[in-house]
């Protein structure tokens, strides 16, 4: 009984099974030619009525009325607010179409009622091929790259492998792209240069061309976002503008300006790791040095070596018509090296009566080939200067020297107050970096020359240059030294920098050098309210550094006004020109 019952419910079961799926076939058939809801498997004919014919009549015609037949105006071009309808194109190859909308406050809602429940089928409107875009004005926008420092702008340039960049065709419209551009905020009181920006932003698929054409791509295109400057970490830089203090003296100059001298000194807590130094003493030993200058000599670099600073190097050059040398390469500093100097001081003699001092062969051998960034080389140049009396011989010290050194190695000059061209050896150290000590008797050699050794034991930043800026458009300043000669900054020394200007403006300094493989930045705003008045010192100073400028000038033209403009200044300070 039983077994023939469930046979019975799973033959009904499988009825209405099969019934089911019947009736789902026969209504998804039905659904599929009758319903809007899905598209006809039938191609549209080219006679099929448009989707506005579904519209009534009156509507339609209201409605095109308002949207397709209104002039089109820009707000821009007749000075109206935003409040003004906004101007959007479907652009067209032949005829192109403007279309009005209205106020952006109504104008979603507006747009809303157009579209039909159903997609766009296949009609005039989309077969046309068309896009829609916001025509913005082409006149009266701000071009923000024309209001920048043309330093700051980024350019990019193209890419290396194509210099034609094919244009790509427009995006498929549809209801959601067409209509997304039209949503533009229109807040009230704005300018119209603010619409324009927020139109181009929000504009997703500006109008192109068509795929076809190629349009050649600019040799640089502008980066579209604004440059960002870059910090003093990312330029490996490093401020020391609160280290130093500052002290400003001026006068008057004849001929209408001022002269100023403006001096950095290091704090007193200030603590940099010094770079290496490599000490050259270069001593003359010819027949026109006396014996008991030649003893003091030996004296004084024998207490210089002592204040060389560990993991420091040094040399020895003696010379008149040949060089002799302490060792073939430098020395590190150490007991065991500075008795070997000792040694080879206490044999250095003086020469025959008929020796005389050739400058060019040991400086020539103290230009290191490689100079590393946390070192400096240093010549001390112990001479009375007798054979630059030779003609032609001042000027291929100043000039050949020069040029060959390329400031890799600093001159510094010992020498006494009685010394003939002292003018010629001055310049040759000011144009390498150094500067001369002088001493009116030969027991002060030593102490001229431990001075400068512990001037120069401690230097902190290499190859500075300095650059003044005034804080008004009038100001006009000039600062010596300039940057190939400007001298290294050392910790135990004053920085002095000399200047010009026409009028007591507040300027800024900027001074900037190598420091360990970084950069050593140093800002100070300057104010004459705080400085001094300056002396004679000053105007002494200043001359030197114009005759400096002068004698420059004179190597390059060979133009003998500028030696006669440099012996007027000279004149004052009892200092004989070079060249003479």
């Amino acid at each position: 009984m039983y077994p023939s019952l469930n046979k019975k419910h799973r033959r009904i079961l499988q009825g209405s099974i099969l019934l089911s799926i019947c009736l789902h076939l026969t209504s998804l058939a039905f659904l599929q030619r009758q319903s809007l809801w899905f598209s006809s498997s039938t191609p549209v004919q080219a006679k099929a009525v448009p989707w506005v014919a579904s519209m009534e009549k009156k509507e339609r015609d209201q409605i095109l009325k308002e949207a397709f037949e209104t002039p089109v105006t820009s707000p821009f071009a007749t000075g109206e607010s935003l409040s003004s309808k906004p101007k959007l194109e479907v652009l067209d190859s032949t005829s192109p179409m403007s279309v009005a909308l209205p106020p952006i406050e109504g104008g979603l809602k507006f747009l809303s009622s157009l579209i039909p429940p159903s997609p766009f089928p296949e009609n005039e409107l989309l077969a046309s091929n068309r896009t829609l875009a916001f025509n913005l004005p082409s006149e009266g926008r701000i071009n923000l790259f024309e209001h920048l420092p043309r330093d700051l702008i980024v350019l990019t340039p193209p890419h290396p492998e194509s210099s034609l960049v094919p244009t790509l065709p427009p995006p498929p419209l549809s209801t959601h792209t067409s209509f997304e551009a039209t949503r533009v905020p229109s807040p009230p009181e704005v300018s119209s240069e603010t619409l324009v920006s927020q139109s181009e932003s929000l504009l997703r698929f500006p109008s192109l061309p068509e795929a076809s054409t190629l349009t050649k791509a600019p040799a640089f295109i502008p980066s579209t976002h604004l440059p960002q400057l870059p910090s003093l970490e990312d330029l490996q830089t490093i401020s020391y503008s609160d280290a130093f203090e500052t002290e400003l003296v001026f006068s008057p100059k004849e001929g209408g300006g001022y002269i100023f001298a403006l001096t950095l000194i290091p704090r007193s807590d200030l603590s940099l790791t010094p770079l290496r130094q490599n000490y050259l003493f270069l001593i003359d030993r010819s027949n026109s040095i006396q014996q008991g200058r030649l003893v003091a000599t030996r004296n004084a670099v024998r207490k210089a070596l002592e204040e060389i600073q560990q993991g420091d190097t040094f040399n020895i050059f003696v010379f008149d018509g040949k060089v002799e040398k302490l060792s073939p390469t430098p020395l590190q500093f150490s007991q065991d090296s500075l008795t070997k100097a000792g040694t080879f001081l206490n044999k250095m003699e003086l020469g025959s009566f008929f020796s005389q001092a050739d400058l060019f062969k040991p400086l020539f051998l103290t230009i290191p080939s490689i100079v590393n960034e946390d070192e400096l080389y240093t010549a001390i140049l112990i001479t009375d200067g007798e054979s630059l009396s030779k003609k032609g011989v001042s000027r291929s010290l100043l000039c050949d020297w020069t040029f060959n050194n390329n400031g890799r190695i600093s001159l510094y000059g010992v020498c006494m107050s009685s010394d003939p061209h002292l003018s010629t050896l001055d310049a040759a150290s000011a144009f390498n970096r150094g500067k001369i000590f002088t001493s009116p008797t030969n027991r002060g050699i030593k102490r001229k020359l431990l001075k400068l050794m512990k001037t120069i034991q401690a230097p902190v930043a290499k190859n500075l240059s300095c650059k003044a800026i005034s804080r008004t458009p009038r100001g006009s300043i000039e600062i010596f030294p300039k940057s190939p000669s400007a001298p290294h900054l050392y910790l135990n020394e004053p920085y002095v920098v000399i200047g010009q200007t026409e009028s007591l403006d507040d300027f800024i300094l900027f001074v900037q050098g190598r420091l360990h493989g970084e950069w050593l930045h140093i800002k100070k705003t300057i104010s004459f309210i705080n400085g001094k008045k300056g002396g004679s010192s000053l105007k002494a100073e200043w001359a030197l550094q114009k005759t400096y400028e002068l004698y420059e000038q004179y190597l390059i033209d060979d133009n003998p006004n500028h030696l006669a403009e440099a012996r007027s200044l000279l004149a004052p300070l009892n200092l004989q020109a070079p060249f003479e």
